[in-house]
C-alpha cells in the first residue's frame, strides 16, 4: 500500500527540551468542557470586528470556515510577555472556531492524546524545506513550536491548535485543511512574537495533501507494515474483503498512521509518533487520569473520538524517540483482547514491523518484553 518510508521532519532532531515543563507557568482556570458550538450568549460575548484571536487573525479568513451567519466572539486569553498562552473562539450559526496555543505543559490532554486523534485523513504541514512539526486535517490543524520562556534556560515546546467544532449530528462540512494550516502558522507567528519567544518567522505550509482513501486488505503487509495473517480469523478467507485500510500521506510528518475498517468502520488504528509528542503520548488505561487534569477544556467527545488505547511502547529511529500506538474503536472487545485474540502478541506484531519499516528505526521487539512496553489489561 505504502511506497515510500517516512522522515520524519528534520525540526524533531533536536529533543531535549520535549519533555521540560516551565516552572511556575500554570492555568488559572479550572477543568471545563469545550463550549458547544451555537449562538453564544453572555457577557463575555460580542460581535466580532475585523480582527479577532487577540487580534492576530483577520476576521474573514475564519468566518470563510464557518456558515454564513452573524458571527461572536468571546472574550480571548491573549498571550502576554514571555507567557505564550492563547484561548480564542469565533462562533457563527451552528460551527465554531477555536484557536488555541499553550506550553506543553499547560496544553495537558490535548498534547497526550493527539497522537490518537490524528487520523490518516490528517497530512504532514512539513516538507523537506519547511521543516515543519504538524499535521492537517478537514477540521483540525497543529503546529508544535519552540519557544524561549523567561527565566527557562533551553526553548520549550508550545501546542498550537485551529479547529472547527460542531454539535454531534451535525452535517459535515467541506475539507478546509487548507484554510487552517496557514491559519496554525499564522496563529503560531503572532503568540510567538507577542510573547517574545524568540523565534523566527515560519513560512506558511505548501499545498497539503488530501486525505488518504481506504484501500482492500490484499496479501501485501497492511501499511507496509502487519502481516495481514496478524488480524486473526475475522481477516482470513472470505473475510478478507470486508477490510480496508489507509496511511497517512506521504511527507516528513509528526504522527504517520494506519487506520484498518471493517465494513467500512474504523475500527483499529496505529500511529508511530515521532519527537516531540513520542514521550508523552497517551498509556494505555490513562484517559481517566487525563481528563481530571485537563486544564484548557477538551474536545467534544474526545474519548470517542480518540478510541481505546490498547498497547504502547517507545522506540529510537534516526536517532530521535518514537512512540508506537495502538487504539481500537469498536468497543467490543474486553480489555486484552482485539479482535477476538490477546491484544499483546498483535500490538507486538505490529510494532516489530512499524520499526523494520521505518527510516533508520531500531528494533524494538526483543525476546523478553522489557519495562517499556504497555499493554491494557
Amino acid at each position: 500500500m505504502l511506497r515510500f518510508r517516512l522522515r520524519p521532519a528534520a525540526h524533531v532532531a533536536s529533543l531535549v527540551t520535549a519533555g521540560l515543563l516551565v516552572a511556575g507557568c500554570s492555568s488559572t482556570g479550572s477543568p471545563t468542557a469545550e463550549p458547544s458550538a451555537g449562538t453564544p450568549t453572555g457577557s463575555d460575548t460580542q460581535p466580532v470586528g475585523d480582527t479577532v484571536c487577540a487580534g492576530l487573525l483577520p476576521t474573514a479568513a475564519v468566518t470563510a470556515l464557518l456558515p454564513a451567519a452573524p458571527a461572536f466572539t468571546d472574550k480571548d486569553q491573549a498571550p502576554q510577555d514571555h507567557y505564550p498562552v492563547l484561548r480564542c473562539q469565533v462562533t457563527a450559526g451552528d460551527r465554531s472556531f477555536v484557536g488555541s496555543a499553550y506550553l506543553f505543559n499547560m496544553a495537558g490532554a490535548e498534547r497526550v492524546q493527539l497522537p490518537g486523534l490524528t487520523t490518516t485523513g490528517s497530512a504532514p504541514l512539513g516538507n523537506g524545506d519547511n521543516k515543519l512539526y504538524g499535521m492537517a486535517g478537514a477540521d483540525d490543524a497543529w503546529l508544535v513550536q519552540n519557544c524561549k520562556v523567561q527565566n527557562v534556560e533551553q526553548p520549550v515546546p508550545m501546542l498550537i491548535r485551529a479547529r472547527t467544532i460542531a454539535p454531534a449530528g451535525a452535517p459535515n462540512q467541506s475539507d478546509r485543511r487548507q484554510q487552517l494550516a496557514d491559519l496554525v502558522v499564522d496563529l503560531a507567528n503572532g503568540v510567538s512574537k507577542a510573547a517574545g519567544c524568540e523565534a523566527p518567522p515560519t513560512p506558511r505550509p505548501d499545498k497539503i495533501k488530501p486525505a488518504s482513501e481506504p484501500k482492500p486488505i490484499t496479501d501485501a503487509p497492511i501499511c507496509g507494515m502487519l502481516d495481514p495473517a496478524a488480524l486473526g480469523p475475522q481477516a482470513a478467507g472470505e473475510q478478507r474483503a470486508r477490510w480496508t485500510a489507509s496511511a497517512t500521506p506521504e511527507g516528513p510528518g509528526a504522527i504517520q498512521g494506519c487506520d484498518l475498517f471493517l465494513d467500512n468502520r474504523r475500527v483499529l488504528s496505529f500511529a508511530i509518533v515521532h519527537g516531540y509528542l513520542a514521550p508523552g503520548t497517551e498509556a494505555p488505561g490513562e484517559r481517566p487520569e487525563l481528563s481530571e487534569r485537563l486544564p484548557t477544556g477538551g474536545i467534544p467527545n474526545d474519548a470517542q473520538l480518540a478510541g481505546t488505547v490498547e498497547g504502547k511502547v517507545l522506540g529510537m529511529c534516526d536517532g530521535h524517540k518514537v512512540a508506537y500506538q495502538l487504539s481500537r474503536h469498536n468497543g467490543a472487545d474486553p480489555p486484552g483482547l482485539t479482535l477476538g485474540q490477546p491484544t499483546e502478541p498483535f500490538f507486538r506484531a505490529f510494532a516489530n514491523g512499524a520499526s523494520k519499516w521505518g527510516f533508520k528505526c531500531e528494533p524494538i521487539n526483543p525476546q523478553e518484553a522489557p519495562d517499556q512496553w504497555q499493554f491494557r489489561n
